[in-house]
């Protein structure tokens, strides 16, 4: 008797959460079978990842936080973070031992910092330069919060954009390319 309970009640339980995995396969399914469309105009797919990089994305069941970020037309994975809650335009370089940022966006941010902040040297692409290591205490994309990030800042002559660096990538659960989209879990 107590076995047959049993069994009923994983049916139940099983029968009750079908639907919500059947919403995931078939948004799943609508994605990969929607073309993508040639270098020179954005696919709809891709309009719609680069939607959902912006907007919070949780797994209802698993809690499970993530941001899709589609490759642009230059061959590079960027997207709208949030750092210490301002909105700037990152590059994600997995190369890259630390985030990066100029002084312009430092100051954006409310960083205070002065010339004897500049103390460690640094290779970048354009050679070394002088660098100042920062705290970030929050960087966010879509539904995903990183704290305590450390940073580098870049006088704006040697940096002209912020680079997502590991600092902040290996803080997350994973991250993966499919179907040209970056996906960043946590």
């Amino acid at each position: 008797m107590l076995k047959n309970i049993f069994f009923v009640s994983c049916a139940v339980l099983v029968i009750s959460g079908l639907p919500y995995y059947a919403q995931d396969i078939s948004a799943l399914v609508s994605q990969q079978a929607e073309p993508e469309a040639g270098a020179q105009a954005p696919s709809p797919l891709a309009a719609k990842v680069q939607k959902t990089a912006s907007k919070p994305t949780a797994h209802y069941a698993t809690g499970v936080r993530a941001a899709l970020v589609p490759i642009s037309r230059d061959g590079h994975y960027s997207a709208d973070f949030r750092i210490n809650g301002r909105s700037v335009k990152g590059l994600i370089d997995t190369g890259a031992t630390y985030v990066a940022i100029n002084t312009s966006t430092a100051r954006h941010l409310g960083l205070k910092l002065s010339k004897s902040d500049f103390k460690h040297q640094v290779q970048t692409a354009n050679g070394k330069t002088g660098a100042a290591l920062v705290n970030l205490e929050r960087m966010e994309i879509g539904a995903i919060s990183v704290g305590n990030v450390e940073a580098f800042v870049l006088e704006d002559k040697a940096l002209s954009s912020t680079l997502i660096g590991m600092s902040f990538m290996s803080k997350l659960q994973s991250y993966r390319v499919r179907n040209s989209t970056m996906e960043l879990i946590n």
